[in-house]
């Protein structure tokens, strides 16, 4: 199986680090976000992943190369932002003419893929969305979804509709022949665009995922994220090569104190100093004491309004 991981967003919820780097270059526990999907594509049975990029390309390269482990990595540049569907056709000629794996590019996640796909194939779905049911993410828009009589839960209606309500995972396994609904060189969003034709075919279907699943969408969840995986670490299996234990970089210098803090490259926490439950960027040189802040070189604070729980 061939995957699309998609990494060409602006990353605006985690600015101000993403005026420098693409999100998929951010640090987490010492190594580039990236690695996290890549290491979990490596554990299944796939053998190429085409990235799409477009903000600080340049640093998705450099942190992602053109190989990890045994993936043969791509990429597929899009100067102008084409969207998830316009992804899609952009680089279904490094995809090939089978079905495909799409995953989003800030996720952790544990899913079967090898399983899905079996059930995408046994279906001849168009579109097979691993989702989840549980009450822990009704703050995320929900699809819906039918249970027929036998099969998989077939997809409704996306944030309205009859049946009940699932969590989009952000993985999903695509046919190809979904392609020709796509206009070339265009921005097409495959949820306002492309699900709802292929929505009154009832052909885009469910497959139920219980496991892990975590998300860095912004700078509040890249923080407890991060803090997260040391209380609780990942799975062997998930942890890419040279996965830290903790937030601070060797790369920094720390002098004062850090209380549940992520501390990057090249930072400096002057003596006298206290950091707590903020984020600090590569170079920083922290000469006062901040908490709830996130601080990026050459640019004021911004504020994480949000107490860690």
């Amino acid at each position: 199986m061939k995957a699309l991981l998609l990494a060409a967003g602006l990353g605006t919820r985690l600015r101000p680090f993403t005026f420098h780097r693409a999100k998929a270059a951010l640090p987490l526990l010492n190594v580039p976000f990236i690695h996290y999907p890549l290491q979990y594509l490596y554990t299944q049975p796939v053998s190429d992943v085409v990235i799409n990029l477009h903000a600080h390309p340049d640093s998705v390269r450099q942190a992602a190369g053109d190989r990890y482990r045994n993936l043969h990595i791509h990429y597929s540049h899009e100067p102008e932002i084409l969207g998830t569907a316009g992804a899609i056709r952009k680089a279904l000629p490094m995809l090939g003419d089978r079905p495909f794996a799409i995953m989003n590019g800030d996720m952790l996640v544990d899913i079967p893929l090898q399983t899905a796909l079996e059930q995408h194939l046994r279906y001849d779905a168009d579109i097979t969305l691993v989702v989840m049911k549980n009450e822990s993410y009704t703050r995320y828009n929900g699809l819906r979804f039918v249970q027929p009589e036998s099969g998989p839960p077939v997809l409704s209606g996306i944030r309205e509709g009859d049946g009940e309500r699932y969590h989009y995972t952000g993985v999903q396994i695509v046919s190809p022949r979904i392609v020709s609904l796509i206009p070339e060189n265009q921005k097409c969003e495959i949820f306002l665009d492309i699900y709802p034709q292929l929505i009154r075919k009832s052909s885009i279907h469910g497959f139920l995922y219980e496991g892990l699943w975590m998300e860095i969408g912004t700078l509040k969840e890249y923080l407890r994220t991060s803090l997260h995986l040391l209380s609780e670490p990942l799975p062997e299996p998930l942890r890419p090569p040279g996965m830290g234990s903790n937030l601070i970089s060797p790369q920094a210098a720390v002098k004062g104190e850090v209380v549940e803090s992520i501390v990057m490259d090249g930072a400096v926490i002057q003596p006298g100093t206290s950091v707590v439950h903020s984020i600090i960027g590569w170079d920083v040189a922290v000469s006062r004491s901040w908490k709830n802040v996130a601080l990026a070189r050459g640019i004021l604070p911004w504020y994480i309004n949000e107490r860690h729980t």
